[in-house]
């Protein structure tokens, strides 16, 4: 860098006026515009107690929580009373880490790190639990997802391996897409699965065939794997520059996210309108709206935290068209997404 003396000081350029006007035009030019103040519709904490793990039913009216001394609630969201309660030693074991939801709300699944419990949501009572292991004997249970109707379950483990448990007849059926670490895995319909890893590969299969109809490489782990069926749109995330929204009748890259930062991870997501916007949370507290077809931003903001750690859990859509977040804090918020599109 290039210094002038004056009056017996260095004078960088940067302390210049005409730095100063260029700066600031920058910023006018380059998104500096005003901050969206985001509040929420509704809020309430369940719980002050520590949240290994929580959910949302489909429809945002049941909410689920393991915490850490291995006890699982069910809380009516609307009455905001907890409608099951039970303790560590009527499951089946004390590693459980995972927990899902059926889309009819007449599940619930929890997952430790070798057995899936199944409990009825009509009756309060747990039907049982099944037992299962990868290829690697060693391997554990790492994400996993409920069937519609709840006869089933995906079982992602951390060798790479999906298992399809059947309730009804007790069987498990193997499929090895992923050669390492299953981070993510569900149902895109009742025929058609779909899984992401730590081996930076993505798949999406047919449960019956075996085969695949789309597969995608990146450059890091999957970070976050958000599939629509009604608009037939997926988002795939890694943890360094790719964050796609993929046309799954084309299986074409519609758009990628775009932001002014180098990096930002993402882990939850939810299509909104038919596909045509996006919502994404982070790995900590923020949340975010996006143009779906563009990748443009449209506003971000944090959701209720308690913790340092806090970080959104779950995220639906509920009967009143509001976006409903669930925190590792148990704070349950709800968001009118559809102000910030009429306001653009």
């Amino acid at each position: 860098m290039i210094e002038r003396k004056t009056n017996g000081r260095f004078l960088s350029p940067l302390a210049s006026p005409l730095f100063y006007l260029l700066f600031t035009v920058l910023l006018a030019l380059f998104g500096c515009t005003e901050e969206t103040r985001v509040l929420p519709v509704h809020e309430f904490r369940f719980t002050q107690e520590p949240v290994r793990k929580a959910a949302l039913s489909e429809d945002a009216r049941l909410a689920a929580f393991i915490f850490d001394d291995s006890s699982v609630s069910v809380w009516d969201v609307d009455e905001k009373r907890e409608r099951y309660k039970w303790h560590s030693d009527v499951l089946d074991e004390e590693s459980l880490h995972l927990i899902t939801f059926s889309k009819d709300k007449a599940w619930l699944a929890l997952t430790g790190y070798w057995s899936t419990t199944l409990i009825n949501l009509h009756s309060g009572d747990v039907v049982g639990s099944w037992h299962f292991s990868g290829k690697d004997p060693g391997a554990t249970a790492s994400s996993t997802s409920l069937s519609h109707h709840g006869d089933s379950a995906l079982v992602g483990m951390t060798d790479g391996t999906v298992l399809l448990l059947n309730f009804d007849n007790g069987t498990a059926l193997q499929y090895q897409h992923n050669t390492m670490k299953v981070l993510h895995v569900g149902y895109f319909s009742d025929d058609y699965a779909f899984s992401g890893g730590i081996d930076k590969r993505w798949f999406l299969w047919d449960l019956d065939k075996n085969d695949v109809l789309l597969e995608r490489q990146y450059r890091s782990r999957v970070t976050a794997s958000v599939l629509d069926n009604r608009a037939q749109r997926a988002f795939i995330s890694d943890a360094l520059n790719s964050h796609e929204i993929i046309d799954l009748a084309t299986h074409e890259v519609m758009s990628g996210l775009q932001f002014m930062e180098r990096f930002r991870f993402f882990r939850k997501g939810l299509f909104l309108e038919n596909g045509d916007y996006l919502m994404t949370t982070s790995p900590k507290s923020v949340v975010t709206l996006w143009h779906a077809n563009s990748g443009e931003e449209i506003a971000s903001w944090e959701i209720k935290r308690y913790s340092s750690e806090a970080t959104t859990h779950a995220m639906k859509l509920n009967e009143d068209g509001d976006v409903v977040t669930l925190s590792s804090d148990g704070v349950l918020q709800s968001w009118d997404y559809r102000a910030l599109i009429t306001s653009l």
